[in-house]
C-alpha cells in the first residue's frame, strides 16, 4: 500500500526518514528547540537558588587616611621612617533576621518547581501536536493509496466510455458522469495531499528535522487495529489529573505566592548591622577601637502594602488552581465518553470490510464492461464504495485522535 508514495518521493529526490510513533517522541525529547530552551531556563533559576543560599557579604572600609598629618614629639617627623598617620577604618557584616535567608531560599526554590511544570506542560502540549500530526499523516498517507487506487482503474473505464460514446454505443450522459467522478476523487487527492504537506510541516518544526527538505515516511501498523478493551478507569483517571501541566503549573504558582508571602512578611522585620571601628591619631589615645549595631526601626513602613498584595495574588492563584483542576477532569470526562463511543462502534465494523468492497468494485467493473449490469448500479456502488473508504478512515483516525486528547487531557 505504501510503495506508490516511497517511488513517489524517491522522484521527487528527496530525503525519506522512517519515522514510528515511539522514535518521534524520542526525537522531540532530544530535539525539539521550545524544551532545549526550557530546559535551560530551569537551569537557570536552579543557579539562583544556589545564589539564595549564599551569606551577605561583610564589608570594610577605609574612611580616612591622612598622608598630612602633623606629627608631634615624640612622633617621627613627615619623611622619617616608620611614618604614623591618621587612619579610620570600619569592618561591618549584615545579620539578617526572621530566617530572611531560607525564605528567601524557598522562595527560589518555588521558582524552580514552577518552570518544571511549565517544562511538563510544554512537553504535554508538543506531545499532543506530535500525535495529532502523526496520525494525521498515517490517515493522509493510506488515504491517498485508497484514492490512487479508485482512480486509476476509473481513468480506464472513462477513457473506454469515451470512445465507445464518440462511435455512438454508449450515451455521452454516461461518459461525462464517469469523468465527474474521476475529478471528485482527484480533488479528494489533491485536499489529502494538502493536508499530508501540513503534516509534514508540523514534523519538521517539532522534529527539527535535518536536511529541512526531508520527507517522513510514517509507519501505519496498528492504525486499522480494533480496540481489545475498553478505555483505562475513569475514577484512576481523574484522580491522577492532578499531575497534569497546566494543573501541576497552577498549583506551583500558588506554592510560589506562599513563598513569596513568607518573604515580604520576613522584610517587616529589620536586618542588624553589626560592626568594629578603628581610629588611628582620630582621639585622645593613639589607637582607639570601637563596637557598633544599627538597624531600622520600623516604626511606618512594616511592609504593609506588599503583603496585602501578596495575600490577593495568593487568593487568585488559588482560584486559578481549583479552575484548571476542574477544567481538567472535565476535558478527562468529555474525552473518555467519545472514546468510549468510538470503540463500541468500531467493534461493530466487519475488519475485512474495505478489502470486501475492493473486491466488489473489481467484479462490478468486470461486470459492467461485459453488460451483465447496468451503468447506474456500478456508479451507484462505486459511490458507495468512495463514502465507506472515507469514513473508515475517518472513523479510525477519529478513534486515535481521541486516544490523544484522552492522553492530553489526564496528562499521561
Amino acid at each position: 500500500m505504501w510503495r506508490c508514495l516511497l517511488t513517489g518521493w524517491m522522484l521527487w529526490g528527496q530525503d525519506t526518514l522512517y519515522l514510528t510513533l515511539k522514535d518521534a517522541e524520542k526525537q522531540l525529547l532530544q530535539k525539539n528547540l521550545l524544551l532545549i530552551a526550557q530546559q535551560l531556563q530551569i537551569e537557570s533559576d536552579r543557579a539562583l537558588v544556589w545564589q539564595a543560599r549564599l551569606w551577605p557579604n561583610p564589608q570594610l572600609s577605609l574612611t580616612e587616611m591622612d598622608v598630612f598629618t602633623q606629627a608631634e614629639a615624640p612622633l617621627p617627623p613627615f619623611l622619617a621612617y616608620p611614618r604614623i598617620n591618621q587612619v579610620v577604618a570600619s569592618f561591618s557584616q549584615v545579620i539578617l533576621t526572621a530566617r530572611k535567608r531560607l525564605k528567601g531560599i524557598a522562595l527560589a526554590e518555588a521558582v524552580v518547581a514552577s518552570q518544571e511544570a511549565a517544562f511538563a506542560e510544554l512537553l504535554r502540549q508538543l506531545r499532543y501536536a506530535l500525535h495529532t500530526a502523526f496520525y494525521g499523516l498515517q490517515r493522509d498517507r493510506i488515504l491517498l493509496d485508497i484514492l490512487r487506487q479508485q482512480a486509476s482503474p476509473l481513468r480506464q473505464l472513462a477513457d473506454r466510455y469515451r470512445t465507445l460514446s464518440a462511435q455512438g454505443l454508449v450515451p455521452l450522459a454516461e461518459y461525462l458522469r464517469l469523468e465527474n467522478l474521476y475529478f471528485q476523487i482527484q480533488s479528494e487527492l489533491h485536499a489529502a495531499r494538502q493536508r499530508w504537506e501540513e503534516g509534514q510541516h508540523t514534523l519538521r518544526t517539532l522534529l527539527r528535522s535535518e536536511p529541512l527538505t526531508a520527507i517522513f515516511w510514517v509507519d501505519t501498523v496498528g492504525f486499522f487495529q480494533l480496540p481489545g478493551s475498553l478505555p483505562p478507569n475513569l475514577d484512576t483517571l481523574l484522580v491522577g489529573v492532578q499531575w497534569r501541566g497546566d494543573v501541576r503549573l497552577a498549583a506551583a504558582e500558588r506554592h510560589l505566592q506562599e513563598a513569596n508571602l513568607a518573604v515580604v512578611r520576613a522584610a517587616a522585620y529589620p536586618d542588624l548591622l553589626v560592626g568594629a571601628n578603628f581610629d588611628r591619631l582620630g582621639g585622645y589615645r593613639l589607637n582607639q577601637w570601637g563596637l557598633g549595631v544599627s538597624l531600622t526601626l520600623p516604626l511606618f513602613n512594616r511592609n504593609q502594602g506588599r503583603v496585602q498584595a501578596v495575600r490577593y495574588a495568593l487568593e487568585a492563584a488559588q482560584a486559578r488552581y481549583e479552575q484548571a483542576l476542574r477544567q481538567a477532569q472535565s476535558e478527562v470526562l468529555q474525552a473518555w465518553r467519545q472514546l468510549q463511543a468510538l470503540y463500541n462502534q468500531a467493534r461493530e465494523m466487519p475488519p475485512d470490510l474495505l478489502s470486501q468492497y475492493q473486491r466488489a468494485e473489481n467484479t462490478y467493473r468486470e461486470n459492467l464492461l461485459a453488460g451483465r449490469i447496468g451503468f447506474l448500479t456500478y456508479v451507484d456502488f462505486f459511490q458507495s464504495y468512495r463514502e465507506l473508504a472515507k469514513n473508515l478512515v475517518q472513523t479510525f483516525y477519529l478513534m486515535r485522535q481521541t486516544e490523544n486528547e484522552l492522553r492530553h487531557a489526564a496528562g499521561l
